[in-house]
C-alpha cells in the first residue's frame, strides 16, 4: 500500500511538470530613459583663476623654504602652464602682479633644474666691497680724464659705489665686459634708434650689458630669457609671444622695443630713472614697498636699507659704469672687435617652411638665417604665414625663389623614428644634415636622443648649381623698413660704437622721433588723366640737389617728402645714415629729365592727417615740410588751436 502511494505521487509529479503553467502577466516595465546629457562645465572664472594661482605660490614658498628644490621649480613650471592662456587684462590686474613678483622671487631662489641656464650677465648678487682712500681718489680722476667733454642724457652719480664698478670693469671683469661690448656692436644703432622713438634715454642701451651681456638666448635662473630678461608674463604685457614655435624675447628687436615701452612706463610711474630702472630688475611692487616703509624716494637712501636686495642695490651703480666704459671703452683700455651692424630684409613666407629652406632659396647659409631669426625655436616658421629676416639684398630673390618652390610642389616633412643603436651622428649622416640642426629643429638635447624618439628631419641645405645670386647693396637698419611694430600695452651695449666706424654720441636735447603719421586717402572718386612721367636712364641728369635737415627729420622721412629712392638717399649720405643732426646738408639725387607716355594712370588722390594726442598744428607743418599758414589755407582754420582726431587736409603731392 505504502509503495503504491510512493508511485502514483511520483508520476504525478512527473505529469505536472510536463504541463505547462499558466501565462501569468509581466509586470510593466518602466520606459528606458535616454542617459542625461554631458553639460559642458562652465568656464573657470578669474577669480578661481587667481585663487589657483594663489594656491600653487604658497607651495611652491614651502617647498623653498624646506629646501625641497625640485618640487619648487614643478610648482613654478605648473604656474607657467596656469598662466599662458590668460588675458593680458587678468595679467595686469594688481593682486595678479604681486602673485607675479613673488614668483619671479622664488625662481630666482631655486637652483636651475636642467643646468642649461646661459648666465644673467653682470648682475651680483652679493655685496660688492667699495674702495676708499688712495684707490678711490685714483679712480676718480681716471673718470674725470675718460669723459671730459661728453655728455649724457642719462644721470650719473661719481660716487664710490659707481667708481668701484668701473674699476671691476677695467679689471676682473674686463673679458665679459670686452666681448659684451663686441656683441653690442652689432645691435647699438638698432637700439638707439628704438630708444629715441619711445622717447627714453639712449644711454640705456647699455643696459643689456648687466642684464644678458648682449646675448639673446640669455636665459637667468628666473626664467628670464633674451637680450633685455623679460620673464613670460611681463613679456606678454608687451607683446612678445612665447609659445613651441615661436619665442620673442630672443627677438632682439621686438624684445627691445617692448624694453623700451616698458622702462618709459616705469619712468612714468616713479619720475625717477634710478628708482625706474631699479623696478626693472626688482619688480615696481618691490620698489613702492621699500620706498613706503623708509618715506624716501631716494634711490641711494633706498639702497642703504634691508629693504632690497644686493642685486638690486648694485644695479644701478652698474649700469652707470657701464655707460661710462661703454662710451669710450678705449680710454679705459678695453679693446673692442666691432662686428658689422645688423641689417637684413623680410621676406612673407606663407606656409609652414625650414628655415634651411629659406637659406637655400636666399643663396645664404643656415647659420645666418638662425642668427637673424632667433626667435624660431624648431628650425621651421610656425604654421601658416609669417615673417622671416634674410639677409640685406637679398629679400627680393627670396621672395621670388619661395613663389616659385611653393607653385612647384608644397615642402613635405620628413619623420624618423630612432631604432636601437642608432646614434645621433649616423643619423645625421644619412639624411645629410648637421648634427646640432637635428638637434635645434626637434628641441632636444644630446642626453634625449634616444631609440623610440620621433624627428622631423631638416630639409639638407642644397646649394643650387652654379654662382650664387649676387647680393644688392646692404641698407642699414631703419625703423620703417625693418622695426617690428608691437601691439600697444594693454596696460646697453658696447659702449661706444668702435672707433672703426666713428662713434655715435647721443643728442641729450632732441626731442623723440615721432612714428610715422598715418595718411589716409579721401574716399572719393578722381578724373583718369593720361600721362605719366618715366625717367630714361640714357638722359643726362640734372645739377645735383641738396636740403638741410631740420629737427626730428631721419632719412627715411627725406626720402618720402622728396620721393627719391632711401637706399640711394643712403648711397649719398652715409655719414647720415646713423645719426642725422639738425642743420645737416642732405644730399639728394639729381632729377632725371622725363618723357611722356600715353598710359592711363589715376592721380594720386588728396591725402589727410589724423590729429593724435600731443601733436600741434606748427609740428604737422614741419612733419609734412609745410609752412603753418598753408596748413591753415588748406583747412580753413583761423588760429591753430586743433582737437585729437580732426582730420587735416594735406596737399597732394
Amino acid at each position: 500500500m505504502k509503495g503504491s502511494f510512493l508511485t502514483a505521487l511520483l508520476a504525478w509529479g512527473v505529469v505536472s511538470a510536463q504541463v505547462p503553467p499558466a501565462a501569468t502577466p509581466a509586470p510593466a516595465q518602466p520606459p528606458v530613459q535616454p542617459p542625461p546629457a554631458v553639460q559642458p562645465a562652465p568656464p573657470e572664472t578669474d577669480a578661481a583663476r587667481v585663487a589657483r594661482l594663489k594656491l600653487l605660490v604658497e607651495q611652491a614658498t614651502q617647498a623653498v623654504a624646506a629646501e625641497d628644490f625640485k618640487t619648487a621649480s614643478d610648482r613654478l613650471d605648473d604656474v607657467d602652464v596656469l598662466t599662458a592662456d590668460w588675458s593680458t587684462a587678468l595679467l595686469a590686474k594688481p593682486d595678479v602682479q604681486l602673485l607675479l613678483q613673488k614668483v619671479q622671487d622664488l625662481a630666482s631662489q631655486v637652483p636651475d633644474q636642467e643646468g642649461g641656464g646661459t648666465g644673467d650677465g653682470l648682475v651680483e648678487p652679493t655685496e660688492v666691497l667699495t674702495l676708499s682712500g688712495e684707490d678711490l681718489r685714483a679712480e676718480l680722476d681716471k673718470v674725470r680724464m675718460a669723459e671730459r667733454n661728453t655728455s649724457y642724457d642719462f644721470p650719473i652719480d661719481l660716487n664710490d659705489k659707481v667708481l668701484t664698478w668701473v674699476n671691476l670693469f677695467t679689471t676682473v671683469k674686463k673679458g665679459f665686459i670686452e666681448n659684451a661690448l663686441d656683441r653690442a656692436s652689432r645691435y647699438l644703432p638698432m637700439i638707439r634708434q628704438v630708444f629715441a622713438e619711445e622717447g627714453i634715454p639712449q644711454d640705456l642701451a647699455y643696459l643689456a650689458v648687466i642684464e644678458s651681456g648682449f646675448r639673446n638666448e640669455a636665459r637667468s635662473r628666473a626664467r628670464a630669457i633674451g637680450m633685455w630678461q623679460f620673464m613670460r608674463s611681463t613679456g606678454r604685457l608687451y607683446g612678445l609671444a612665447s609659445n613651441r614655435w615661436v619665442e620673442d624675447r630672443r627677438d632682439p628687436i621686438r624684445a627691445t622695443r617692448a624694453a623700451a615701452r616698458y622702462l618709459k612706463r616705469l619712468y612714468e610711474d616713479t619720475g625717477d630713472w634710478y628708482l625706474a630702472v631699479s623696478s626693472y630688475n626688482a619688480g615696481p611692487l618691490s620698489l613702492e614697498r621699500a620706498a613706503d616703509a623708509l618715506g624716501t624716494r631716494n634711490f641711494w637712501d633706498l639702497a642703504r636699507s634691508r629693504w632690497l636686495r644686493n642685486e638690486t642695490k648694485n644695479y644701478v651703480p652698474e649700469l652707470c659704469a657701464a655707460i661710462l666704459v661703454g662710451r669710450h671703452p678705449a680710454r679705459y683700455g678695453i679693446q673692442v672687435q666691432p662686428q658689422p651692424p645688423l641689417t637684413f630684409e623680410t621676406v612673407e613666407v606663407h606656409r609652414q617652411t625650414s628655415l634651411a629652406t629659406i637659406a637655400r632659396l636666399a643663396g645664404t647659409d643656415l647659420a645666418t638665417i638662425r642668427a637673424l631669426n632667433p626667435e624660431l625655436l624648431r628650425g621651421f616658421t610656425p604654421p601658416g604665414s609669417y615673417t622671416v629676416r634674410v639677409p640685406a639684398g637679398l629679400g627680393l630673390i627670396c621672395s621670388r625663389a619661395l613663389a616659385r618652390e611653393g607653385a612647384q610642389r608644397p615642402e613635405r616633412v620628413r619623420i624618423y623614428r630612432v631604432r636601437r643603436g642608432d646614434s645621433l651622428l649616423r643619423v645625421a649622416r644619412r639624411f645629410k644634415v648637421d648634427p646640432e640642426d637635428l638637434l635645434a629643429e626637434n628641441n632636444l638635447t644630446r642626453r634625449e636622443f634616444r631609440p623610440g624618439r620621433r624627428l622631423r628631419i631638416p630639409e639638407a641645405d642644397r646649394a643650387e648649381a652654379g654662382p650664387r645670386p649676387q647680393p644688392l647693396p646692404a641698407l642699414p637698419y631703419l625703423p620703417g623698413a625693418d622695426v617690428a611694430t608691437l601691439p600697444e600695452p594693454s596696460g646697453g651695449g658696447t659702449g661706444s660704437t668702435p672707433e672703426p666706424p666713428a662713434p655715435v654720441a647721443p643728442v641729450p636735447d632732441a626731442p623723440p622721433v615721432a612714428p610715422a603719421p598715418r595718411i589716409v586717402p579721401l574716399p572719393r572718386k578722381q578724373p583718369r588723366v593720361t600721362a605719366e612721367a618715366v625717367s630714361r636712364p640714357d638722359r643726362e641728369p640734372s645739377a645735383p640737389r641738396a636740403v638741410r635737415a631740420r629737427r626730428g627729420d631721419t632719412l627715411a622721412r627725406l626720402a618720402r617728402a622728396h620721393g627719391v629712392p632711401l637706399g640711394e638717399l643712403i648711397r649719398l649720405n652715409p655719414e647720415a645714415a646713423r645719426r642725422l643732426y639738425p642743420g645737416d646738408l642732405v644730399r639728394l639725387p639729381p632729377r632725371r629729365e622725363p618723357i611722356r607716355r600715353k598710359v592711363e594712370v589715376r592721380p594720386e588722390r588728396a591725402r589727410i592727417h589724423v590729429v593724435r594726442r600731443g601733436e600741434t598744428l606748427d609740428a604737422i607743418a614741419r612733419e609734412y615740410h609745410l609752412e603753418v599758414s598753408e596748413l591753415r589755407r588748406l583747412n580753413r582754420l583761423r588760429g591753430s588751436r586743433i582737437r585729437i582726431g580732426q582730420r587735416l587736409r594735406l596737399p597732394s603731392r
